[in-house]
């Protein structure tokens, strides 16, 4: 959207909340949602207003208004309005044209599935334990399950389907003595990923010989445990079950699988769900994870006081989450719905993916919508040991009903603006509570409450890591989307569609990591094998590259040279963020001198081997050594805050899935009036999300990039000033899509001091009309303004320095210096 002041702007229906002194819009029907403070809330219900009333605001019309309720100077309004209203239009929050809605379809409307991506396996009924909430009443002497061949043929026919990952779940699966073999055909013959749901007390003799076996990437566990204590756990699952589960959750830990530990929430363990985030912690697990009581089962023979309210239930979850944040802990209920609240723009999600494009087989044979719901006779959608899986999803009354269903038809939540966020409740609570698929889902509230906790997290962290800059002025705090990844997620396949669904509420998020997983496995092979695909033509003179190995110049994976352009100075501290092999790094080295250091950090343990490797020649070449590498995230740089004289990336931070995280981290670790040289690659219009899902066009660089208009607002949003576009070549097209190599400079701003006086006045000497500093203030050539003493230092330095004659309290305007060169005197 390009930004004329008299074009008349217009936003769509919002809904508007507060917590915590910011406030949230949603676009409900997008869905889509920002955060902001209160002047930005206040133009947003000017612009809500002036659209009310027929009389649709502009930014000429806004900056008025806002100048005269903050009684501050029009250029200073317009500048705070512009970016604002800017800011609006990256986040899709606002339109040169009207906003036309169209009612929701539903989503058989607008999409269909073809085939299947996931599928339930209840491979037996058998277990050596008789939980007292058990949904298919297993327990010892249970049936046996389908015959092994009948499950090898399954698994092949379910991944002509589509199938992508595989649930084993029964019972207790590792009672099957065959269940080695089916799972490595799983993950092996057929390359799918496999979550076995497993009470962890079996891993001895043959299943623990057989555990080394597994597949680490491929195969994750998820592990039931029923409260945080023995005497909680043990009273459902039976004497010694909970010191076993943790003794096997430690086990699997310890080979290197990833696990999560399962809770069934219930009255008698509400008070200790908050405790459960010290013993993932403890036993090495991945995350906690949350499941809601069903109301069928074993769990009916004493449902008195077996289910929590709903009430009482989100006021335990809240504590969990406070805890697992402070064990440093994830919670997959909420790491599920922070992938939805803060996922693509405008993708909806209506209910869940039972019968739509996941189906569970019983351990007779019998096919259901999903595991929750297996053995229900009302719900069977067919038998595979009579009927393909193909046929049962095409003539399968209940999958069509399944199918047809849809959030827009929902009693209640017509004008709930979380209903596709959320989608709209859980098909399988409703229905074992109503049964209706679209009747009430009871712990729908926790949806929304989390939906809002997500929101909230997101907005206060966000605000909390606004630079100076923006800290008086309006600003989007959180924009839908913003910083989240698509790449390798388990929606990310499906990024591009219009409508996708949630995930049955038994098994969750094993997927947190995943975007990183992917750059780390392909730049770790990278470093191995050098990928001259990944650069572009080196752009450093063969001179200044004299004292670097071979090894490490072929493994030059950048975009531009922003050691170069940067050009540190003598015994400046210089640190390069995704250092790779160390080129930059060494490169700054010979720059720096021996009072200097460069410091290059990097995620990849196999690039530091290469750049760690070569040090000592570097080292040997130059005659000194200042050179140290450090593995670490972007978004955490292991560095002292305010200890750098100069940040350097180049063509990584497009691989961050937090890219403010790593703005607001390069700020941190500068000095004062310290600089960031960031070589990246840019594109022209935002990347769809249906190329963020490709793995090796996010490895080459190219689909995590943000525009140049992003680029520079998000280091704008950090606190840095002086903004200066260096240089910008032609990298590649990609379906149509131009990508850009930039190099952008910009320099690190504080918080400005209070209660200064503006004594010092300053002369702007040209070439320009007049100037406007990132403050907003103005001014005119060769007209003297009164500035602070931090704003006459500010312009006194580099990249100002020449623009602006600046004159101390007392001085003769008329001895101001008319060459531009501080260093000439010719007055």
């Amino acid at each position: 959207m390009t930004l004329d002041d008299q074009v008349p702007l217009h936003v769509p229906p919002l809904h508007l909340f507060g917590e915590g002194g910011l406030t949230y819009a949603i676009d409900a029907e997008s869905p889509n949602w920002i955060a902001t403070g209160a002047r930005g809330e206040e133009i947003l219900r000017l612009l809500i207003r002036g659209q009310e009333k027929g009389s649709p605001e502009s930014v000429s019309s806004l900056a008025a208004r806002y100048a005269s309720t903050r009684s501050c100077e029009p250029s200073v309004a317009w500048m705070h309005v512009h970016d604002f209203v800017g800011e609006l239009a990256r986040a899709r929050m606002v339109s040169a044209h009207p906003v036309r809605i169209s009612p929701y379809p539903g989503r058989s409307a607008l999409l269909y599935p073809q085939g299947l991506r996931e599928l339930w396996i209840q491979i037996n009924n058998a277990c050596n334990l008789t939980c007292a909430h058990c949904l298919v009443s297993s327990g010892p002497g249970g049936a046996p399950g389908l015959e092994p061949e009948a499950l090898r043929k399954l698994v092949v026919r379910a991944a002509a389907l589509g199938v992508e990952r595989f649930y084993l779940t029964g019972g207790e699966p590792f009672l099957r003595r065959d269940i080695f073999d089916l799972a490595d055909r799983i993950t092996g013959t057929l390359d799918a990923e496999l979550v076995i749901l497993t009470n962890a007390t079996v891993f001895a003799g043959a299943v623990r010989k057989g555990l080394d076996g597994l597949d680490r990437r491929r195969v994750k566990l998820q592990i039931s445990i029923d409260g945080a204590r023995a005497e909680t756990n043990d009273r459902i699952r039976g004497p010694g079950t909970f010191d076993g589960a943790l003794d096997g959750a430690r086990l699997l830990s310890d080979l290197g699988f990833e696990v999560s530990l399962t809770t069934v929430t219930t009255r008698s363990n509400l008070a200790e769900l908050s405790e459960i985030p010290a013993l993932v912690r403890r036993v090495g697990a991945r995350s906690q994870h949350l499941m809601w009581s069903h109301r069928r089962g074993r769990a009916l023979e004493g449902a008195d006081g077996f289910f929590p309210d709903t009430e009482s239930l989100l006021q335990a979850v809240t504590r969990v989450i406070d805890q697992a944040r402070a064990e440093g802990t994830s919670l997959d209920n909420l790491e599920a719905v922070r992938r939805r609240v803060d996922g693509v723009p405008g993708t909806k999600y209506d209910l869940g993916n039972a019968g739509w494009d996941s189906l569970c087989v019983y351990v007779d044979g019998t096919v259901y919508p999903s595991a929750a719901l297996a053995g229900d006779p009302r719900v069977v959608c067919g038998d595979v040991r009579r009927q393909d899986l193909a046929e049962i999803l095409e003539t399968s009354e209940v999958v069509g009903r399944l199918r047809e269903a849809t959030v827009a038809a929902k009693p209640g939540l017509a004008e709930d603006p979380f209903r596709v966020l959320t989608g709209g409740g859980d098909l399988e609570h409703a229905w074992s509570f109503s049964g209706d698929f679209l009747g009430e889902d009871p712990y729908y509230p926790i949806s929304v409450a989390l939906a809002r906790r997500v929101m909230t997290d997101l907005g206060s962290e966000r605000c909390g890591r606004l630079g100076p800059l923006a800290a008086d002025r309006p600003r989007v705090y959180h924009a839908m989307g913003a910083g989240s990844v698509a790449c390798g997620t388990a929606d990310g396949t499906l990024a591009d569609q219009p409508v996708l669904t949630t995930h049955s509420n038994c098994v969750l998020s094993f997927d947190v990591d995943r975007p990183r997983a992917r750059v780390r496995e392909y730049y770790g092979d990278a470093a191995e094998i050098p990928k001259p695909e990944l650069c572009c033509r080196l752009a450093y003179s063969a001179d200044l590259l004299s004292h670097i190995p071979r090894e490490v110049i072929d493994r030059f994976y950048g975009c531009g040279s922003p050691v170069g352009l940067a050009q540190p100075a003598s015994g400046e501290t210089m640190v390069d963020l995704g250092c790779g092999a160390g080129i930059d790094v060494f490169l700054a080295a010979r720059l720096v001198g021996p009072s200097g250091r460069a410091i290059g950090i990097d995620m990849t343990d196999r690039m530091l081997a290469v750049a760690s490797e070569n040090r000592p020649k570097v080292a040997a070449a130059l005659g000194y050594d200042v050179v140290d590498f450090r593995e670490g995230f972007l978004e955490k740089v292991p560095v002292e805050s305010a200890s750098v004289d100069l940040v350097t990336s180049n063509c990584v931070i497009n691989l961050s899935p937090d890219k403010p995280a790593v703005f607001a981290e390069a700020h941190r670790i500068l000095k004062e009036s310290g600089r960031v040289v960031l070589s990246d690659i840019v594109s022209e219009t935002r990347v769809p999300a249906r190329l963020k899902t490709n793995p090796q066009l996010w490895g080459e660089c190219i689909v995590g990039a943000l525009t140049q208009d992003e680029f520079l607002a998000e280091l704008e949003r950090a606190g840095f000033y002086g903004l200066q576009l260096l240089s910008k070549t032609f990298w590649r097209t990609v379906e149509g899509m131009p990508f850009y190599s930039a190099t952008v400079r910009g320099y690190k701003r504080s918080p400005t001091a209070t209660g200064q006086t503006a004594e010092h006045r300053a002369i702007y000497l040209g070439p320009a009309k007049a100037f406007v500093d990132d403050d907003g203030a103005l001014f005119p050539r060769n007209e003297p303004r009164p500035v602070s003493a931090e704003v006459a230092a500010r312009l006194s330095r580099e990249p100002y320095r020449g623009s602006f004659q600046v004159i101390a309290p007392g001085a003769n305007a008329a001895a101001a210096c008319c060459s531009p060169d501080p260093d000439k005197s010719c007055c």
